[in-house]
């Protein structure tokens, strides 16, 4: 459903329309201004505050979020508190944060970009080998299968002993 917010841009209240994406994990909606930008603007799931995609925590995604929060059916934020991992291999920076929790025997990891936005859930499955679970708009992502194979060399390092 596209709605719309009027919001103030240097002092002068712009129409513009926001339409939810569907996300598991973020709020998440599309922003059309009425003087043609346009840009995806999502809840930061470990403080609720608002991200403009590809900018971060911006004055204009305040601003969103607010006029946003009204319509919205769950205003209401439960913070995650992601394990964030950054390091340095042959010289490439490797920035990812996760969560995880466990269902039934399975140990299952939310991945986030160092954008703080949902990237996909990796499933240990015990045999060595890993599952990449996604969402509806998953079909739009490449995967980078070496950002993968690090991933999941380093996830068990910090849940050997958590049990």
């Amino acid at each position: 459903m596209t709605r719309r917010i009027y919001v103030q841009l240097e002092g002068v209240e712009t129409l513009a329309w926001a339409t939810e994406m569907y996300n598991r994990n973020h709020n998440m909606y599309r922003v059309l201004f009425n003087n043609g930008y346009e840009n995806i603007f999502f809840t930061d799931v470990e403080t609720g505050q608002w991200i403009e995609d590809d900018l971060g925590f911006t004055v204009l995604a305040q601003k969103v979020g607010l006029k946003i929060k009204h319509f919205m059916n769950y205003p209401i934020h439960v913070p995650k508190l992601l394990i964030w991992h950054k390091q340095l291999i042959d010289g490439k920076l490797l920035f990812f944060g996760f969560f995880n929790f466990m269902t039934g025997n399975k140990r299952f990891y939310q991945i986030y970009n160092s954008n703080k936005k949902f990237m996909y859930t990796l499933v240990d499955m015990e045999n060595e080998e890993w599952q990449i679970l996604g969402h509806p708009s998953f079909i739009n992502i490449q995967i980078n299968s070496s950002f993968v194979e690090k991933v999941v060399q380093i996830l068990p390092n910090y849940t050997e002993n958590a049990l």
